[in-house]
Parts: structure tokens; sequence; C-alpha cells
């Protein structure tokens, strides 16, 4: 099997994780960005400008001057770094009325159109002004992505979000309210196609390695409610067992992570299957581990004494739990606080690194340092899988020769 073919395997194989991801609310003022390289040579079609004229004084409707800046957007005018999620629109105004007055004075010439669309790009990303987002067209065939069969039944659009080393779709409407403001619930990672050799290099599969990352199926569990989390709450006081199922698309700690390096060609096992047969790590040269909290004292021994494991995020191997897989239930043993409050991490690892590292997510000079079995991080290093440029770059390739 090429390369390629290898990719796409392994893009049809990924899941949709939640992630918040912030859609912030700017001022009412056209904010006039500078401009990048070449900007001032851009075209913009007459009828585009003629449309902006007529729903500045009122001849054409709201609607029909959006479909003049999605086509900025779709032919790369309006460069958009993330797409706000949408809750509504159909709301009877989705541009603020005073945007008209900048409409006008660049039908009238009295401001660039460089000062146009980057004021418009301002006001799409800060929400203010509200596109269908199934209208804009992302740089990857949205049906070179296989979702999951929930993901399918439940989330039929896909929109572009970002632009960054992966390309990151969200399903349209998807959206959520934290702290006020509207975020996307949930996220996808695809491959750029303008990308492949800079993910051949950062693969496993250039060097023939048999590398792995864990799914922490158990922690998705423990994190679901009513769980052990109701149970930390002091709102049930027998929820310190709780039902798992099949993995789904709401787990949000480390599964963009998990999406991003399958991406890559990593294999992907679930920490049920270490469980029921802890000698599977031995097939694989490097073992990867995610946010792989909650584990059974089976899988701590398989996990710590594998002589090459990379953790990837702080928190791992907290919790002790016990599985019963014929009441598919999973019950707290020992750690974070339980059964009492002095019990810290369930096993008294040493090697426990949940403080200070656990709330660092904004890996600002990420480091790996070694340990007895492995090497273990100094951030949680979720968001960095979002990220475009070289940080991103380096700390793959950091994962791929550890």
């Amino acid at each position: 099997m090429t390369y390629l073919n290898s990719m796409k395997v392994f893009q049809m194989q990924h899941m949709v994780i939640v992630i918040l991801f912030t859609s912030l609310m700017g001022s009412s003022i056209l904010v006039s960005i500078p401009n990048s390289s070449g900007q001032e040579n851009i075209q913009i079609p007459d009828w585009v400008k003629n449309t902006a004229e007529w729903w500045s004084n009122g001849e054409i409707s709201e609607n029909e001057f959006l479909s003049g800046i999605v086509y900025l957007i779709n032919h790369n005018i309006i460069s958009l770094d993330y797409i706000p999620c949408s809750v509504d629109i159909s709301s009877t105004e989705r541009v603020p009325d005073w945007v008209k007055n900048n409409a006008q004075w660049w039908a009238e010439d009295l401001i660039e159109k460089t000062d146009f669309v980057n004021g418009i790009k301002y006001l799409l990303e800060k929400g203010i002004i509200t596109i269908d987002n199934r209208k804009v067209l992302g740089p990857v065939p949205l049906n070179d992505i296989i979702f999951s069969s929930s993901w399918i039944t439940d989330k039929t659009h896909l929109v572009f979000v970002q632009s960054s080393f992966f390309e990151i779709y969200g399903p349209y409407q998807d959206c959520g309210i934290h702290e006020g403001q509207t975020i996307w619930n949930s996220l996808a990672l695809g491959l750029n196609p303008n990308k492949m050799q800079t993910y051949q290099q950062l693969s496993p599969l250039e060097n023939s390695q048999k590398a792995v990352v864990v799914y922490p199926y158990f922690t998705h569990a423990a994190y679901t409610e009513p769980g052990f989390y109701t149970y930390y709450r002091g709102e049930c006081d027998d929820c310190t067992t709780t039902k798992f199922a099949q993995p789904t698309v709401l787990y949000s700690s480390s599964g963009i992570g998990h999406q991003a390096l399958t991406l890559l060609g990593y294999s992907s096992i679930t920490d049920v299957e270490i469980d029921k047969n802890p000698e599977i790590l031995q097939q694989f040269d490097k073992v990867i581990i995610l946010h792989n909290e909650y584990v059974t004292r089976t899988m701590f021994d398989a996990i710590t004494s594998h002589p090459n494991v990379v953790y990837l995020y702080p928190n791992a191997l907290y919790a002790e739990i016990e599985v019963n897989y014929t009441d598919e239930t999973i019950t707290l043993i020992r750690g974070h606080n339980y059964p009492e409050p002095e019990i810290k991490n369930g096993f008294d690892w040493e090697f426990d690194n949940t403080h200070p590292y656990e709330y660092d997510n904004k890996c600002i000079g990420m480091e790996f340092y070694k340990i007895k079995n492995g090497w273990m991080t100094t951030c949680y290093p979720e968001n960095l899988f979002l990220a475009d440029g070289k940080q991103i770059i380096d700390v793959l390739k950091v994962i791929k020769d550890l």
C-alpha cells in the first residue's frame, strides 16, 4: 500500500471529538485590518460592488448582499482564519444596518476595496455578520472524510472552520453557549492535500515504525453523566459505578490529538483492548498515551512495563478502575480523592505529572522529558493540533523520533 493510500485509509478511520472553539463578538465599528501581501491587487468582480451599492440603497435583500460575501470567501478574496458557529441564519438581521454605510462608501470609492474586504473579514470572524456556513467551500472535499455512524446520522452538514496544519471542519449549526459566547461543539480534522509531503515526513509509516496511540475509552466513560464527576460533585452517592458503551463523538479531552495522530498513519487501539489482552502492547515499538486518566490495574502494569511510552498528555494513569464486561460498567476503585480524601494518584505512581502540567494548555515552550519507561510532556497539548506553524510540526517530529 502506498503512503498516500495509507493516509486516506487512516483519514477514513478517525473520529470526530468535541472541543470548545470560541467565536468572539466585536464592536460596532468597521475595523481596517492591515493589508496582507498582495492584497493591493485583489480583483473583485463589478457585480459584487454593485450588489453592495444596491443593498446599501435598499434595492436588494440582505441575502443577496451576503451571496456576494460568500463569493468573495469561496474565491479567496476574503481569506478567513475561521468561521464562527452560526446558531440561527433565519434571523431577520444577519448584517447590522450600520454596515450599509461602509458598503455605500466602497460603492462611491470613498474607501479602498482592501479596507472593505478586510473590514468584512473582521466582522465575519467576530460573528457580527452571519453567513450560511454550508455555502462556504473548504479546500478538502468533504466526501473524503468519513465519520462515525452517529455523526452521519445526526450531523449531515459540515463546514470549513479554520485553515491550520490540519484542515478543520465543524458541523453546521452545531453550536453551544460557553461563558456567554457561541462556540462550536465539535470539530473534525482532515488532511490538506497541499501538505502531503510534510505529513509523510511526520508519519511513522515513512520509516516503518510500529507505533500505536491508545484511545481513552474508559476515561471517556468516566466523564459521562451521571458518572464519576456526578459523584465528585456530591450529586450522586452510587455513581462510582457507571455504564460504558461504544465511544461517541462527545469526548473532548485528547480527542483532537487522537485524530491528528491517526491521520498521520499511527495505529490505534482502545484501552479496552489492552485490558483484555495486555500482551498486545508488545507488538509495538512505541506506545502513545493520551488523556488515559482512568485505567485498570492490568492496563497500568502493561503500560508502565513497556520500554518506550510517550505520555503525551499529563494526568495519565491517575485513577484505578474495575471493569465488568457483562454489565458494561466501570467502577472507581482508588484515586482522585477516593476512597479517602488524601489519595491523589490511585496507583501511587512516582511519575505522575498531573500537577502542575495538566492545566497548561497554551504549551509555550513545551518540552519532553525522560522517565523510566519513556517520555512525558510539560503541558496539555490538545490545542496545538489546531494550530499552524512551526510548533506543531516540531512536536510531531519529536513524537515520531522518540
